[in-house]
């Protein structure tokens, strides 16, 4: 698509999508004091950008590059999860900041409580986004058209028989499809824009030499984009390297975290398929994360333990996971609090999250930043 075609597409969303506007402005205004903070190495953080909530690590798929599958993570009852009530508390908590709020997994739609929940985020007037596989809507599509989240990310590996063989399941894909028809169909019925759809296709060894039938999804459904995304890595050595430098702070044990060996990947063919999709996709923006010329791309998959660029970590200034227990974990095991006991306003710039902070800007990033999505995001 041409730069004028993107900026076309960009206008339309904003116009169906006010809210992104706003979303998109604080972004700037927060990336301009956050590069003061990477600069001077400070150990507290103005305000988070964004934080990111995994009510459950519950799912109903058993997706071939997972590693919560590979934990067994996804075998826990939604039902084990927080009640409502505490995942509310931090919204409240957190309000006056104004970050956006994410909700992921595991299927962060199987948690009981997701539907009030996410009412309780868009009542407080926070921008709201949801990564889904998509197999739930069907069943939530009225009720997520009431109120729906301003950014709707699906996760698809491309057509039918690469997605299902993908994600562990012979109708993932249909599922996923009537789903989106559904809500389609549940927002035209109020009359309401619906949330932008956004369309998450991560390559992987089982995908990446057939994923670009996923633009066929993204034209049928109208897409606002497809975000293609590299594989996210993190392998035995990574984890040893961190542990021989911070090991009496931020240690992993290998038996938890430990990933083995990189997948093969051959980089040409990831290439050839990011250049198919982006060829098939009149009319949808393709965005690649990270954007990676082909030196680049060779080293990612070739040697997974040298960072294709060097830039500072900024991830623990501006972003937190909370995890399904409650726990406030900005990075691979480390815990600064707990939502059940503490104040994220207390525990955002109190002394865990200070150190971890303190460890990222004595280095500048850590070797488990090396394939982290995390690493790259500046939102």
């Amino acid at each position: 698509m041409s730069l004028g075609g993107v900026a076309r597409t960009v206008a339309h969303t904003i116009i169906a999508h006010p809210s992104l506007l706003q979303w998109y402005l604080r972004t700037r205004a927060r990336r301009r004091s956050l590069k003061r903070e990477l600069e001077t190495g400070s150990p507290t953080s103005a305000r988070p950008l964004g934080i990111t909530l995994k009510p459950t690590y519950c799912c109903n798929l058993r997706c071939s590059m997972c590693a919560f599958v590979a934990s067994g993570a996804v075998e826990a009852h939604p039902r084990d999860s927080l009640p409502v009530e505490s995942w509310a508390r931090l919204i409240d908590d957190v309000a006056p900041y104004e970050p956006y709020i994410w909700f992921t997994g595991g299927e962060p739609t199987l948690y009981p409580g997701f539907i009030p929940l996410l009412r309780t985020v868009r009542e407080r007037g926070l921008l709201c986004g949801v990564t889904t596989n998509g197999t739930t809507l069907e069943r939530l599509a009225d009720e997520i058209a009431e109120q729906p989240m301003h950014i709707l990310v699906v996760s698809v590996d491309g057509g039918e028989e690469v997605h299902n063989r993908v994600r562990g399941s012979s109708v993932a894909h249909q599922r996923m499809r009537a789903g989106l028809e559904a809500l389609r169909e549940a927002c035209r019925r109020r009359r309401t824009s619906g949330p932008a759809l956004v369309l998450n296709c991560s390559l992987s060894p089982a995908n990446y030499r057939d994923a670009a039938d996923v633009v066929e999804t993204a034209q049928r459904f109208g897409a606002e984009c497809i975000n293609v995304q590299h594989l996210w890595m993190l392998t035995d050595a990574m984890v040893h390297a961190l542990n021989d430098r911070w090991g009496k702070e931020h240690y992993l044990d290998p038996a938890e975290w430990g990933g083995g060996a990189a997948p093969d990947m051959d980089p040409a063919i990831v290439m050839d398929t990011i250049a198919e999709i982006k060829r098939r996709a009149s009319g949808v923006p393709v965005f690649v994360h990270p954007d990676l010329s082909p030196a680049e791309t060779r080293l990612y998959y070739q040697e997974p333990e040298t960072f294709v660029r060097r830039i500072k970590a900024a991830c623990a200034w501006i972003n937190t996971d909370i995890l399904p227990n409650g726990d406030i974990s900005p990075c691979f095991g480390v815990v600064c609090g707990n939502i059940t006991r503490d104040s994220f306003t207390d525990v955002w710039n109190g002394s865990e999250f200070q150190r971890h902070r303190q460890r990222l800007s004595a280095d500048g990033d850590l070797t488990i930043c090396a394939r982290c999505c995390s690493y790259w995001r500046r939102d």
